[in-house]
């Protein structure tokens, strides 16, 4: 029983035995009742007080309690017949593959299973196992850092006053402060303004500045991806403004995310009366004095704000990230393999499961539902509270980021809107759907629903909201 639900049958137990809360100091620490007490004398009376006896209190007989509260029980656990009939309330997708499961929360039992051990192509449900990953490794409340440090030297006696930007990997990092959509999100303009205040207390106007992305090292553009992919990804970088993008999440990128970002820094410090004479790649002293830095978001809003978007560049960077957080260097590679490593350690990693970046834009990757329902559990377990971030990240059918336009399709599909909570996942031929929704009976289900080589693309996903909200309007305990 909780400390709450606890405290709550001792007043109803207090309640029901006809005891009220009392000031008397004289009243022993024990609780135990005295014989007697002495009446009050009305002001002016002239006989004196009276002792009246009064009787010690007896507690009622526990049936004779009226009580207040409903006592706090477990929801009660669905039929796996049931969840199955509701699944198939929502029909099929002709001619697909699908891997399909549900999962209850509470005991993590699987209820329904349809191929769920098969891994098919995920998209972008691929991004549920890095930031599980990620938050596991570092913690939510993991900042990155982006700083300048002092990289002066000497030429012929005379000081070269050199600062670098150094790239810390803040997926979230803007040009100016405007361009931020969360309290606390970094800019450059940020950092321009401190770097500039700090160098001028040494009076010193004028530097070369260095920039270091070299926190990412190796490919910057994944191998498996096609370059027609150019307009939804950005090349990863551990240092970049704005994600890289020149216009929005879809069209043109910077070809060199951090040398764009140097040349950003550069202008906004002549802004702030600092002449920059020269701006160039460079590797920042491994001991150099820090001028100023600025911190990211936290690693849990990061998340949400990833995971509400689908956000492809910034799930890069968190990948890269679970490979320095594992100690080796942040490469492709290296960040494949430390989330394979973590979620195995977490028990998640089923069977199956092949992953070829952060993001679940390659197409040759193959998860299974059984390790998406996993990983999602992991969110609700008590014994791992710093990946709830995932759970409380996941969009809302019918309400807000990618799932703000679905689940307006029909009767079924509408049953889910506000209800069903899931990540979602699209390629050509390939649509997913991940989450958990409460049903009636009050249990928490998770559910993971793959598609490929659907005939047809509508037609799938108007499946997977129907099929979720099946889920989600189940009262499958009875």
């Amino acid at each position: 029983m909780g400390a709450v639900a606890a405290a709550l049958v001792g007043v109803v137990a207090l309640a029901g035995c006809g005891l009220a809360p009392n000031n008397n100091s004289s009243l022993p620490g024990t609780g135990a009742a005295p014989s007697s007490v002495a009446a009050a004398t009305p002001s002016g009376a002239g006989t004196p007080s009276a002792t009246v006896p009064i009787p010690s209190p007896t507690a009622s007989p526990a049936s004779a309690l009226d009580p207040v509260l409903n006592p706090v029980t477990k929801p009660a656990t669905s039929h796996s017949a049931a969840v199955a009939a509701k699944v198939a309330s929502a029909g099929t997708v002709k001619g697909a593959a699908v891997s399909a499961a549900v999962m209850s929360a509470q005991t993590g039992k699987l209820l329904y299973s349809s191929g769920s051990s098969t891994g098919l192509i995920p998209a972008s449900v691929t991004k549920l196992l890095t930031t599980s990953a990620a938050l596991k490794l570092l913690g939510p409340q993991h900042h990155f850092r982006t700083s300048v440090v002092d990289a002066s030297t000497t030429s012929k006696g005379k000081p070269v006053h050199r600062i670098d930007l150094v790239g810390g990997g803040d997926p979230y990092l803007t040009a100016t402060k405007k361009q931020a959509t969360l309290p606390g999100q970094a800019s450059l303009q940020a950092l321009a303004a401190a770097t500039a205040k700090a160098l001028k207390s040494d009076k010193v106007t004028s530097v070369r500045l260095g920039y270091d992305a070299s926190l990412f090292p190796g490919p910057s553009w994944n191998p498996t991806w096609p370059s027609g992919y150019s307009t939804v990804v950005t090349r990863t970088s551990a240092l970049w403004v704005n994600e890289g993008r020149l216009y929005g999440s879809e069209g043109p990128r910077q070809p060199d995310p951090a040398e764009s970002a140097a040349a950003e820094f550069a202008k906004l410090l002549r802004s702030y009366g600092i002449k920059v004479s020269k701006v160039s790649a460079a590797k920042a002293p491994s001991h150099a004095d820090e001028v100023a830095g600025v911190d990211s978001l936290p690693l849990s809003k990061i998340i949400e704000k990833l995971l509400m978007a689908s956000d492809n560049d910034a799930a890069e960077v968190v990948a890269r990230q679970v490979a320095i957080a594992d100690h080796k260097p942040g490469t492709i590679a290296n960040a494949l393999n430390s989330i394979k490593k973590v979620l195995t350690i977490l028990g998640a990693w089923t069977p199956g499961t092949k992953i070829y970046d952060g993001s679940g834009l390659s197409r040759d990757g193959r998860i299974p539902a059984d390790t998406f329902v996993k990983v999602l559990r992991l969110g609700i377990d008590g014994d791992q509270p710093d990946l709830a971030p995932v759970f409380t990240g996941l969009p809302v059918a019918g309400v807000e980021g990618s799932l703000k336009y679905r689940f307006d399709e029909g009767k079924l599909a509408e049953k889910g809107q506000g209800l069903v909570r899931a990540k979602t996942g699209t390629l050509t031929g390939v649509h997913s759907l991940a989450g958990y929704a409460s049903t009636r009976d009050g249990e928490l289900l998770i559910f993971a629903f793959v598609v490929n080589h659907a005939k047809n693309d509508y037609s799938a996903v108007a499946w997977l909201d129907r099929v979720s909200a099946a889920v989600a309007s189940c009262g499958c305990a009875s």
